[in-house]
Order: C-alpha cells, then sequence, then structure tokens
C-alpha cells in the first residue's frame, strides 16, 4: 500500500491508503464511495465544503511530509482506540483530512 493525497483546485485535502495509483483514481471517482461524501459534508475554515461536487478530485502520490502526517494521525488513532486491531479494523482504510475542518479530521473510511 501506498499513501496518496487527493487534491482538489491543486490544494491536497486528504491522504489515503491505495494499492497503486489505478485504485487510488477508483477511490476518488467511486461516486457511491465515502469520500466524496465525506468531502462535500466537511467545511474547511472559511465555512465552505471542502468539495463542491463538481470539481475535479485528482490523486497522487503523496509527498513524505503528508504521509508522515498519515502515519501520526493513524498511529495516533488506533492508540485512542479509534482504529481497533482486535476487532478487525484495517488501519490502512484510514483517511486523513489535510486541511482544518470543522468536523474530524481523520475518520475510517
Amino acid at each position: 500500500m501506498r499513501t496518496y493525497v487527493a487534491s482538489i483546485g491543486g490544494k491536497a485535502v486528504m491522504a489515503f491508503r491505495a494499492e497503486d495509483k489505478d485504485q487510488a483514481r477508483s477511490i476518488v471517482d467511486d461516486d457511491e464511495g465515502g469520500m466524496r461524501s465525506d468531502l462535500k459534508a466537511l467545511v474547511g475554515t472559511d465555512g465552505t465544503p471542502l468539495w463542491d461536487g463538481k470539481s475535479a478530485i485528482e490523486p497522487r502520490e503523496a509527498t513524505a511530509a503528508q504521509h508522515a502526517e498519515w502515519e501520526q494521525a493513524r498511529d495516533r488513532a488506533i492508540t485512542d482506540g479509534e482504529i481497533d486491531l482486535d476487532a478487525g479494523n484495517d488501519p490502512d482504510e484510514w483517511n486523513v483530512y489535510l486541511t482544518s475542518a470543522s468536523s474530524s479530521q481523520a475518520m475510517q473510511g
């Protein structure tokens, strides 16, 4: 698995895990998936949704710093019990929002 980011308007808004670039593209393009609905529901510091429902969401491989941010959030979620390894939760399904949003910054996808 590799860490990717979803970018909207050139701004990285979420780090997530995928096997490869094709899977990353499938995740961001999935109309039935949770990513799109989450991005429409979460709002940035300006009070608008992170995604307007129309703009392109582009996946790209995460930078080292973005990957480190994803790892730190994942590790914190395991420590806090938000990811329960004993219950079979997959830590690679953890998504980390890279912008200030008024809802949870990380969530299991």
